[in-house]
């Protein structure tokens, strides 16, 4: 074969791995389905089979276990959250804006749609595989480098702040008393274990509930345009 020539593309190959990934998709759907019309009854993989349309054999080629798929699950809709948010929360630059919305907003998801907080918090998944996390990494040492958040130790505060957002998700999906003080009060308290000012966390409270006035995760690309000459905060 001359250097130049390109080797031929096995088609089989790609059917075969597009298939898989139908398979994959599907089983993952009949999961939502099955888990969100369950109630009190706990589900098993023949439901899921089931509803998918595949064979048990078929299911256990792509997940060991129900849990296996439900965190795949989890973090599916946990990742597609944190996509679909980028056209609000990429459009803000200063670190504590960007905190305290994409702190807020996940919360206020979980109080609109109870059966995806009930998703996102079903499994134990390693914080350090979603994207959420790898976007609160980001934000966190950019807050600590211009003075505007004050702790220690980075991978401490990931954690601790991914642990007060899944505990506040969880909450809200099953119902709380006054849902808007209970976001405010998560947002003004997750400013306070970053080390901010009590007059930074009451700014990020209300910044971050104006910004987030009447979202809907359908528009939420409409959100910045009235924000768009938004305060911008500068550590003392």
């Amino acid at each position: 074969m001359a250097q130049d020539e390109t080797p031929p593309v096995d088609h089989r190959v790609a059917v075969a791995a597009r298939k898989r990934a139908l398979t994959r998709a599907k089983i993952l759907e009949a999961t939502t389905r099955v888990f969100a019309t369950a109630g009190e009854r706990t589900p098993v993989i023949e439901d899921v089979v089931r509803e998918a349309g595949v064979s048990r054999g078929s299911f256990y080629l792509h997940f060991q276990s129900l849990d296996e798929a439900l965190q795949a699950l989890a973090a599916t809709q946990s990742d597609q959250m944190t996509t679909d948010i980028l056209p609000v929360y990429d459009l803000l630059k200063e670190p504590w804006q960007r905190f305290s919305v994409g702190f807020r907003i996940f919360l206020k998801r979980a109080q609109q749609d109870p059966h995806w907080a009930s998703f996102v918090t079903r499994s134990s998944i390693a914080s350090e595989t979603l994207l959420v996390s790898k976007y609160m990494r980001g934000d966190l040492k950019a807050g600590v480098a211009n003075g505007q958040f004050r702790f220690d130790d980075l991978d401490v505060a990931v954690d601790f702040m991914m642990g007060a957002s899944t505990a506040g998700i969880y909450a809200l999906g099953r119902g709380v008393k006054d849902p808007e003080h209970y976001i405010d009060e998560s947002v003004r308290i997750a400013l306070t274990g970053l080390g901010c000012p009590k007059a930074q966390c009451e700014r990020g409270v209300k910044f971050s509930r104006q910004y987030l006035d009447g979202w809907r995760l359908s528009h939420a690309a409409e959100a910045f345009r009235s924000f768009e000459d938004g305060e911008n905060f500068r550590s003392p």
